[in-house]
């Protein structure tokens, strides 16, 4: 089976290191973890050149964004996102969802007008978006910060190209909170924002110190942004071949995260026919997702879209 639904990375990042990994694992695997994380932090702020007051680490969405606004919160998210369903899972209940256009985008207006209309803390969205791949404009999440007094929460977990990150905002931003969640030592997610608090980040020791290991050695984290996009560019422009050959895929949006989003004719009953033939997407609403892969993963969903979209 192949999986370019999102539930698995493409790149086996720890696998560049793996001896290293092993041993850094195995000589912590009894230490006392530090709560803070406050190495595994120190690689971060220097991998993404931020400051290091600004960042906390947490095991998972759920860890970060309790710790952010303890134990309830309200959220407004944009729909066809997938910060609906990270908020969910941390908060045991549904944000409040707001309408995109047809062409899947959305105004910072409309998020903060819901914002202040529901008493929502938040406003949870991922940028690029996952799934549709679009992506807000640094100076749309700008303007969104200044509309509401809420915390603009932008989960860059899916950006393929860092020029179009808000990091860079954070320092002059007093409601702004960037979220990464990176693909190895357990795969933490990272908070960057401005007066974050402290929590702690329930990473163990050992996962810890591979995280360490990896952004010691942070050749392996360029190489796989660079794979990653090439691989979205790659898948891109093959489905918008396939977009002009076959009717039954209706609309195509333009990638600017790590996958492929569209519009698909009787999306179930094909998304079905992929899986029987060993290819696993998202498929949500008459839409397909498909995640960048390796080369040969590619290959074999392209062949496989193309039988069924005949």
């Amino acid at each position: 089976m192949i999986y370019l639904d999102g539930s698995r990375f493409f790149f086996d990042i720890e696998g560049c290191f793996s001896n290293l990994c092993e041993k850094a694992r195995e000589e912590n695997k009894d230490a006392k973890p530090d709560k803070n994380a406050e190495e595994l932090c120190k690689g971060f702020v220097k991998f993404f050149e931020t400051k290091p007051e600004f960042v906390r680490a947490g095991k998972d969405y759920k860890t970060v964004l309790k710790g952010i606004f303890g134990e309830e919160a309200k959220a407004v998210v944009p729909e066809f996102d997938i910060s609906g369903e990270n908020f969910s899972s941390a908060f045991g209940k549904e944000p409040h969802f707001v309408k995109k256009s047809s062409d899947m985008k959305i105004k910072a207006e409309n998020l903060a007008a819901a914002a202040g209309e529901n008493g929502a803390e938040a406003v949870f969205l991922s940028n690029p978006c996952c799934p549709t791949g679009l992506e807000i404009s640094p100076e749309e999440i700008k303007k969104l910060c200044s509309l509401t007094n809420a915390k603009i929460v932008v989960d860059e977990s899916f950006c393929v190209d860092e020029s179009v990150s808000v990091l860079g905002l954070v320092p002059e931003t007093e409601n702004l909170i960037v979220l990464k969640k990176m693909r190895f030592g357990g795969e933490p997610v990272f908070a960057c924002g401005k007066n974050l608090p402290e929590f702690d980040c329930e990473i163990s020791a050992s996962e810890q110190a591979v995280g360490k290991v990896i952004f010691d050695k942070n050749s392996a984290l360029k190489t796989a942004q660079r794979k990653l996009l090439d691989s979205r560019d790659s898948l891109y422009i093959r489905i918008k071949k396939l977009a002009i050959k076959y009717d039954a895929l209706e609309r195509l949006y333009r990638a600017k995260g790590n996958c492929v989003f569209f519009k698909v004719k009787d999306a179930e009953d094909r998304a079905k026919k992929l899986l029987d033939m060993g290819i696993s997407v998202l498929c949500k609403n008459g839409y397909f997702c498909v995640f960048a892969g390796e080369k040969d993963e590619n290959e074999a969903a392209l062949k496989a879209l193309e039988e069924i979209l005949k």
